[in-house]
């Protein structure tokens, strides 16, 4: 499972100043309000960057990625997790050709020789490839996990950077509408 710690940052002046105007809990509440926000919308964009690295659609990643635990006022962070197993290759825009089944893991399109497309009587559809030269057994192909695709962004930065940037927005938005709320 590869996550992301989202913490309450107050690292410039006129944060620190906005700090001093608001005491105690209500302190508290505005930052965890920001960091709540932050956590939101760094998981929308870490599924974007999932689906795109991976290869994948949004609907198939957006289930995968989750907030927990929230922020509370007493933590002041949330993590943002990526779980799961590895995907059907059938979720990689598989299509069948003569040859095999053509699909885009990781974001490249990568033809598979020698397999096929087939749905199960259960109704389940994947890539299969047989293991001996009859008709049966059969074995099924895996593409990336969300939580592979994940590790690998927060380990490049994209994810990293565009949290911190987006928490300091959020942390000087909610300190400047508890400052002024009264």
């Amino acid at each position: 499972m590869s996550g992301l710690e989202i913490r309450a940052d107050w690292n410039t002046a006129e944060v620190r100043a906005l700090m001093r105007k608001i005491q105690g809990a209500r302190l508290h509440q505005a930052l965890s309000v920001a960091v709540n926000t932050t956590a939101k919308q760094v998981r929308t964009q870490a599924a974007r960057i999932v689906a795109k690295q991976g290869g994948l659609k949004r609907a198939d990643v957006d289930p995968s990625i989750r907030i927990y635990p929230y922020s509370q006022p007493t933590t002041l962070t949330a993590i943002v997790r990526g779980s799961g197993r590895p995907m059907a290759l059938v979720k990689f825009a598989a299509r069948q050709t003569k040859s095999g089944v053509a699909a885009n893991a990781w974001g490249v399109r990568k033809l598979y020789k020698g397999t096929f497309i087939a749905t199960m009587r259960s109704g389940h559809e994947g890539v299969f490839i047989r293991t001996s030269k009859k008709r049966f057994p059969i074995k099924e192909l895996w593409g990336s996990g969300v939580t592979q695709v994940m590790g690998q962004g927060i380990e490049q930065g994209q994810i990293v950077t565009d949290a911190q940037d987006r928490l300091t927005t959020n942390v000087m938005r909610q300190l400047k509408r508890y400052a002024f709320q009264g």
